[in-house]
Formats: structure tokens, C-alpha cells, sequence
């Protein structure tokens, strides 16, 4: 298996557990929710197939933005700001829900960019989607010294 399918499913299996165990655990208890019975598939399946959607959406997003922890922070942030956020605005979520929910996005998605940049061999401190750093010019710019032989110091130079 190469290193990107690895890092996809790391990133997969991360958020999935994460996310499922969270909702079935903690936000859904405090949401008072039920499981829909004309729901396509069943929970399980379902969290897992929204895993795999989401995973490959961060992965296109890995490669327009250049940086793992930075788009799984994105994301994240992104996810609370116009559900959680809103939701609390319009009056649909209490405040402990929304809280939960946001707890869940943020640890889901710091994990997955964590897996992520673990099998794809970067570290969290660096750029894992980009090559390494271009090399510094050896001779740089200097700008050339003008009178430098003169040593007059009673004129102005201009």
C-alpha cells in the first residue's frame, strides 16, 4: 500500500472513530436524538461513508492550501462557525449540544491531520504536501558603495 492510500485511510479511521464514538456517545444523548428508521443505511455505515466523503474533501484541500494542521484547523473552524454557531443563533441547538459538537469537530479533525501527516511521512511542524524548501541565493543582492575611496567628510553627499 503506498504511502498516500496509508495516509488516507489513517486519516479515515481517525475521524470515524472520533466522530461516531462523539455523536453516539455525546452529542446524540444530549441532543435527545433517535436514529432515523428510513435512513438509507445504518449509523455505522453512514458515519463511515461520511468519513470517507470528508477525508477526500480534505485531502483537495490539503493540496490548495499546502498544509495539513491548517486545513484540518480550516475545516474544523469552518464546521463550527456556520453549523454550531448558527444553529445556536436560530434557536435549533442549545449551547452543551453545540459545545459537544464543536469539542468533537476539533479533536476529529486535529486527529485526522495528525494521521494524515504521520503515514504520508511530514510532521506536524511541517509542510507534508510540498517540497523541501528552496535553497537562499549564494550571492545576494548587495547595492554598489558610491565615494567609498573619498574621504572628504566636510561636504554633504547629495
Amino acid at each position: 500500500m503506498n504511502d498516500s492510500a496509508k495516509s488516507f485511510l489513517a486519516a479515515t479511521l481517525a475521524f470515524f472513530a472520533v466522530t461516531y464514538l462523539g455523536v453516539r456517545f455525546a452529542f446524540g444523548p444530549a441532543m435527545g436524538m433517535e436514529y432515523a428508521s428510513d435512513a438509507m443505511f445504518n449509523q455505522e455505515v453512514t458515519a463511515l461513508l461520511g468519513s470517507l466523503i470528508s477525508i477526500a474533501f480534505f485531502v483537495y484541500a490539503i493540496g490548495m492550501v499546502g498544509d495539513v494542521d491548517k486545513t484540518a484547523r480550516v475545516i474544523a473552524l469552518s464546521q463550527i462557525v456556520l453549523v454550531d454557531v448558527y444553529y445556536v443563533i436560530n434557536g435549533e441547538r442549545g449551547i452543551t449540544a453545540a459545545a459537544m459538537s464543536a469539542v468533537i469537530l476539533l479533536v476529529g479533525w486535529t486527529l485526522a491531520g495528525k494521521a494524515y501527516s504521520h503515514f504520508s511521512g511530514g510532521g506536524s511542524d511541517e509542510d507534508s504536501s510540498t517540497a523541501a524548501a528552496e535553497e537562499p541565493d549564494p550571492n545576494p543582492y548587495s547595492p554598489p558603495v558610491e565615494n567609498a575611496t573619498e574621504s572628504d567628510s566636510s561636504s554633504f553627499p547629495y
